[in-house]
Parts: C-alpha cells; sequence; structure tokens
C-alpha cells in the first residue's frame, strides 16, 4: 500500500482529462511562446519561413483535429461500451485508463487547440516575420506528432475492444497489485492482531476501502503511543460505523479517530492499483459471463484458468524472495495476509460452479488446481482441497460417463 496522497496522484493521472488538460495547456503555450524564439531565428530563416504558408498549415491542422477528435472519442466509448458487454463493467475502466488511448487522445486535443491559438495570434498580428518562422517549424514537429500518434491510435484500435487484450490488462494490473502486497503481507509490520479489548476507529462514511496509508498509520501510532490493527484491508467494504483499524488504547477523542481514519482512502468502487484481488476477481467475472448460456465460451473460461494459474505463480514466488524474518519497518502496525482460499476461490470459483459440466473447462481446472496444489505451502494446499471440489461437481454434473472416465484419467 502507498502514501494516501501518492494514492490521489497516481489516480488524478490516469484520468482522461488530466492528460488531455496538460497536452492542451502545452500546446497553447507553445503556440504563444513563439514570439519568445523569435530574436534567435536568423533574417534568411525568417524570410523564408516567415510568410503566410504557417497560416494555412494551422488552418488544415485546426479542422481535421477536431474532426479526428471527435471519431477517437466515438471510438473509445464504442470499445467501452463492447468491452463492458462482453467482459465486465469492472474492466471497462482499463478502456480510458489505457496509456496509448490516453496519449492519442491528448496529442489530438492539444495539437487541436495549438492550431487555434497559433491562427488567432497570426491574424491578430501577434507574431512578426521571425516569429511566423518559428511558429511554421513548431507547426511541422506537431504534424510529425499528430501523424505518428494517429498511426499509433489505429493500431490500438484493432486491439482496443478485443476480449483477449482486456484479459492482458487485468493480468499485467493484477501481477503488479500482487507483487506488492507479497513484498509487504503485513503493510510492512507485524502479523497477529490486538486483543479483544482495543478500541474500534470506526468508518465515517460507506464505500470500499482503496487505499492504506501504513506511513500514516506508523505516525499516527507514535503519537498515540499505542499500536494500530488494520482490520479492514484494501477491497474492503465497510458501512458508515464499521470498524477500520483498531488501537490498544482505552478511549481517543475526535481529533485522533480522525487522524487515523485520513489513512484510509474510501470511494464507491474497488481500485486495481493496491486491492491485489480484485483482479482476480474481475477475471472470475469474465469467466462466469462467459459460461453463461447465452454466451457459451468455454475457450474464454480455459484462457482465464491459465492465467490465474500465472497471476498465482508470480505470487508465490514473490513470497518465496521475502526473507522469514523480513525487516519490519513499521513496529507498531498489525495487518492480516492475504488469505490463499479467498485467493484462489476469486478467480477459480466461477469457473467451478459455472462450468462442472463441461468437460474442457473440468478438464484445465483439474490441470491448474493440480499444478498449483504441487506446491508446499499454504497456497498449495488450498488448492487441492478446491481440486477435490472441483472434482466432485464435476462428476456430478457430466451426464456422460466415458467423459466422467475422461476426466478421471488425467488426475494424477
Amino acid at each position: 500500500m502507498m502514501n494516501r496522497w501518492l494514492f490521489v496522484w497516481r489516480r488524478t493521472t490516469q484520468e482522461l482529462w488530466f492528460r488531455a488538460g496538460l497536452y492542451a495547456v502545452f500546446g497553447v503555450v507553445a503556440a504563444l511562446a513563439a514570439v519568445v524564439a523569435a530574436p534567435l531565428v536568423p533574417s534568411e530563416m525568417a524570410d523564408r519561413f516567415g510568410g503566410e504558408s504557417v497560416e494555412q498549415v494551422l488552418t488544415i491542422l485546426a479542422s481535421s483535429l477536431l474532426a479526428v477528435a471527435t471519431f477517437s472519442l466515438g471510438a473509445m466509448v464504442t470499445a467501452y461500451t463492447a468491452v463492458s458487454s462482453a467482459a465486465t463493467p469492472r474492466v471497462a475502466s482499463l478502456v480510458t485508463g489505457d496509456d496509448a488511448t490516453q496519449k492519442s487522445l491528448a496529442t489530438f486535443v492539444g495539437a487541436f487547440l495549438y492550431a487555434i491559438v497559433g491562427v488567432t495570434a497570426i491574424n491578430a498580428h501577434y507574431y512578426a516575420a521571425a516569429g511566423r518562422a518559428v511558429l511554421f517549424l513548431t507547426s511541422l514537429a506537431v504534424v510529425g506528432l499528430v501523424a505518428f500518434r494517429l498511426l499509433a491510435w489505429i493500431n490500438r484500435l484493432s486491439s482496443l475492444a478485443r476480449l483477449g487484450h482486456m484479459i492482458e490488462l487485468v493480468e499485467e494490473r493484477g501481477t503488479r497489485a500482487l507483487l506488492e502486497a507479497a513484498a509487504r503481507p503485513h503493510l510492512g509490520g507485524r502479523a497477529g492482531t490486538l486483543g479483544p479489548q482495543a478500541m474500534a476507529i470506526l468508518s465515517p462514511k460507506t464505500g470500499y476501502v482503496q487505499n492504506v496509508d501504513p506511513d500514516h498509520l506508523q505516525r499516527a501510532a507514535e503519537t498515540a503511543g499505542a499500536d494500530v490493527e488494520v482490520v479492514a484491508g484494501p477491497g474492503t467494504f465497510v458501512r458508515r460505523g464499521e470498524v477500520l483499524c483498531r488501537l490498544d488504547l482505552a478511549e481517543a477523542n475526535d481529533d485522533l479517530q480522525g487522524r487515523f481514519c485520513a489513512a484510509f482512502t474510501l470511494g464507491r468502487s474497488r481500485s486495481f492499483d493496491q486491492d491485489p484481488r480484485f483482479a482476480l476477481t474481475v477475471l472470475g467475472e469474465i469467466a462466469g459471463k462467459a459460461l453463461s448460456p447465452g454466451v457459451n465460451d468455454p475457450g474464454t473460461a480455459v484462457e482465464i484458468a491459465t492465467t490465474g494459474v500465472r497471476l498465482l505463480d508470480a505470487w508465490c514466488q514473490a513470497r518465496e524472495a521475502v526473507p522469514a524474518e523480513a525487516e519490519v519497518t513499521h513496529d507498531r502496525l498489525r495487518a492480516r495476509p492475504l488469505l490463499e482460499v479467498d485467493m484462489l476461490d476469486d478467480v477459480f470459483g466461477p469457473l467451478i460452479r459455472y462450468g462442472a459440466g463441461d468437460l474442457l473447462v473440468a478438464t484445465q481446472l483439474q490441470l491448474a488446481l493440480n499444478s498449483l496444489g504441487s506446491e508446499q505451502a499454504p497456497l498449495g494446499r488450498a488448492a487441492a482441497q478446491l481440486g477435490k471440489e472441483s472434482l466432485k461437481r464435476s462428476m456430478a454434473a457430466l451426464g456422460s460417463s466415458h467423459d466422467r472416465a475422461r476426466l478421471k484419467a488425467i488426475i494424477p
């Protein structure tokens, strides 16, 4: 988990409006700043490039980029809708947060405003010949950037609404969150819980815990002279008045309670950034929809099973790399680790419930859970138990004795 202000900054930079606004400001500044560089332009260059051709270039940019930006936004909305329908609405946020998409749209908007401001400034006689020469050279660079981004955007459109691409994005975000959680299994603190007499810090509002700031909790605990136990980790839904954390204090004033509550960021939905189980849950939702009678796409369910194995295998490797006596950076903090059975159920639960009667899905489930069950770790034991449950359901759901025999044949 991360500093709360860093979390807010990261979430802000992932919004579509942020990068578009940044590029727009840069475009306006670039158009108006041409007059600043004018004294550096040789007279020969001013005579060659300082004519009226720059106005024609800017006019073409202004008239075409508005249509390009409008088309791009329409394509993004179409992809957003298609992904929400084909996969799950929870994965649709990755469309608007896609880095290549944001760069392309921001470039089109920024270049459009650059051209509009440039044409307006020329008509207002803001530039001399040297200034128009600088603007001409800058416009050539803008044209090259727009052409590059347009080609990149066309390439991105070919995969933006593809279900496989969305699964890859979820896997990427999930791997990042799981590795961070594995490196700090107790938020940098210790395992264990405080006694039943510990005082509860209650949530001021209803929502999902999106982030926990361990540094802020450590400082607040040091100030209060107490230890703190995190009860509601990232991804937990809490109602107003439910417990966020607990302190080994008899009582705390409103100021102290507010200080501890400030370490928890609550929102209307879960976040991929700091919630390691959210990506697993989204993958499970995609698998559940793929196995619905209206879709009937067992191939996607099989892909989800292999993706889940990769994610959990990466988490196991990261956990094994953490020393048994890992350095405690927040000695006043207590936190509960991720439960292996919960992570397995997040991604494989829908496959077991909805794919038990499909031989292809049931076979892939057994292969996936058996591979994870070979580990000599808590994840291995949980995977082996889930594999037995999956086999029991499949044997009951498969109507053909031949299919049941084929399924049993792959079990070691």
